[in-house]
């Protein structure tokens, strides 16, 4: 359980030159606590430091994930991922969906679970 919150909590990506996405960029959740957090990359990876989402790579904070086998969901601003995730000495799979939000932000979609992030300007 851990581990799944982490991933929801602390996404930080790496640069990746495999593609670009819509959902590039520097992210920190849209809850009130996001307020606290940073919006510097430099202190990606850090508890309370910025989001990014950059190509096929997340890394968070405790995790990286691969995101492989994209498939854009039709009707829809959002794009469903095959996620190789590895943190807290632990590898697993899962499936994850990336939408676009309607105020710019993201929203990262799990198995009965969703997260909202605001983009850093």
């Amino acid at each position: 359980m851990k581990k799944r919150l982490l991933f929801c909590f602390g996404l930080i990506a790496t640069t990746s030159a495999a593609f670009a996405t819509p959902y590039d960029g520097i992210y920190r959740p849209a809850s009130a606590n996001g307020a606290a957090w940073t919006c510097r990359s430099m202190d990606g990876g850090m508890d309370g430091g910025a989001v990014a989402i950059q190509g096929d790579r997340l890394q968070g904070v405790g995790n990286s994930c691969l995101l492989t086998n994209p498939v854009d969901v039709r009707g829809m601003s959002a794009t469903l991922y095959d996620a190789e995730c590895s943190g807290e000495g632990a590898t697993y799979t899962e499936r994850l969906m990336l939408m676009k939000s309607h105020d710019g932000g993201v929203v990262v979609i799990r198995d009965g679970w969703a997260a909202n992030w605001a983009r850093c300007n």
